[in-house]
């Protein structure tokens, strides 16, 4: 059982990413899914790199690490970096493609409650991360459709 967590909790972001990459690579729903798919990764990595801004100017220490499954890279937990990438990566996918979208809003939880039974997050470093995710992937849509669409 402690093999699944740890799996879901360390390399379900990379199955979310490969998945969408693939995805939006074979669908090719229209002329522009390159394009889609560097506002996906983009933002989804530019959300990451706020996480960790976040994460230091909060600077929330993580629970207690004796018992945790897997070794963190950082100190802080606050809001957690996985989460705000994985949501982002899953609502601007769902901006996209509605099916794929869900899948990894799937993973993303999946990923989420991993995290928190590995010990390495409480339940609001995730919830955080999802919000700061959202909020992210809410302005990167609304940047893309004054920019992008007429």
């Amino acid at each position: 059982m402690n093999q699944i967590i740890i799996f879901s909790a360390e390399y379900f972001i990379f199955i979310s990413a490969l998945y969408v990459f693939v995805h939006m690579i074979l669908m090719r729903k229209n002329k522009n899914y390159l394009q889609q798919i560097i506002i996906i990764f983009g933002s989804a990595v530019f959300a990451w790199v706020i996480a960790h801004v976040l994460k230091g100017i909060v600077a929330h220490p993580r629970p207690g690490l004796v018992n945790a499954l897997i070794v963190p890279d950082s100190t802080y937990s606050f809001p957690s970096g996985h989460a705000t990438f994985m949501s982002t990566l899953a609502f601007v996918t769902y901006s996209f493609d509605k099916r794929a979208g869900i899948v990894v809003a799937s993973f993303a939880v999946i990923t989420g409650v991993a995290r928190v039974i590995s010990g390495v997050h409480y339940w609001y470093d995730i919830i955080g991360g999802f919000v700061v995710g959202a909020l992210i992937s809410y302005m990167v849509m609304l940047s893309y459709k004054y920019l992008f669409k007429k």
